[in-house]
């Protein structure tokens, strides 16, 4: 990470705590009040004698009262983590400690704003990010453009891994774009879809489940939804061997059609839940690629 790439990435996570400082504030004034109003409260009760009916009325509120100041404070805690954790990994980062954010920090709607336009990494060795990388260089400039476009359209299956990985991998398209001396789109407002129904996550899966069974290409190494797939087949390639002669193993033919199915159906595999059973299917050979 050159020293262009870290003052971006330190103005983004200083963006970033700024307003999380802003929502702290908002959040101790809040706190402030309800505990004022808290201890008004215990202060009129200490006048009421304790055998009248009102007493019994104001219990619930004093306990939703007292229920919401805790809730706060939770919130603050949580807060004051993550911001402990990004300031930790900015710090990292301006001495040359490449290591991305942890998922459960740099998913936080806090960090919205970074994640979405947060510098590529160019020196990451993770499978996604390098496949990806040595894919778009080879694509053309109007594809790049186009394949951006659905990085950065938020999903509504996306869990938080894929959510984190797609704005990683639209950060290398977008300095892809940039460097052949083009404007790549704007990123979005927000990385979390609007529509999450069911119908919309069904419609969805079926697009990832047709880009799978399309096979290699550009878009499917630029999916972050289908990475853990891809994670999935590359591992039973070295485990079975190179195809040889015409036809590909029948396992792999067979572990291609289960994670298609897999993903229509919602799901989204990924390495940590394959298994032996993968390896062991049969099913007619078909003509060799490394077809996904």
């Amino acid at each position: 990470m050159n020293t262009d790439q870290v003052s971006v990435a330190l103005a983004g996570v200083l963006d970033s705590l700024t307003l999380v400082q802003e929502q702290l504030d908002a959040l101790t004034e809040s706190s402030q009040r309800i505990e004022a109003t808290h201890r008004e409260i215990v202060n009129r009760l200490d006048t009421i004698d304790a055998g009248q009916a009102a007493v019994t009325d104001l219990t619930p509120i004093l306990e939703m009262i007292l229920g919401r100041s805790i809730d706060d404070r939770e919130i603050i805690k949580t807060q004051l983590g993550t911001i402990a954790t990004a300031i930790g990994f900015a710090h990292a980062a301006a001495n040359g400690n490449r290591a991305p954010l942890p998922v459960a920090v740099a998913s936080d709607p806090l960090l919205e704003r970074f994640i979405l336009t947060q510098p590529a990494d160019l020196a990451s060795e993770e499978r996604a990010l390098t496949d990806w990388r040595n894919a778009a260089s080879t694509t053309t400039t109007a594809e790049l453009m186009s394949l951006l476009k659905h990085q950065q359209q938020p999903s509504p299956t996306d869990t938080l891994e894929t959510r984190v990985l797609r704005y990683r991998l639209a950060a290398l398209t977008r300095a892809e774009i940039k460097g052949r001396g083009a404007a790549p789109p704007e990123p979005p407002s927000t990385a979390v879809a609007v529509d999450r129904t069911a119908s919309a996550c069904m419609i969805r899966s079926h697009e990832l489940a047709e880009l799978w069974r399309a096979g290699e290409s550009a878009a499917l190494y630029g999916e972050p939804e289908l990475a853990g797939a891809i994670d999935i087949f590359d591992n039973a390639e070295r485990r079975l061997g190179p195809a040889a002669g015409e036809h590909s193993p029948p396992e792999l033919v067979s572990l291609h059609s289960d994670l298609a199915s897999r993903i229509e159906a919602g799901d989204r595999p990924s390495i940590d839940d394959s298994g032996p059973a993968y390896h062991n299917q049969l099913a007619t050979a078909v003509e060799t690629s490394k077809d996904r």
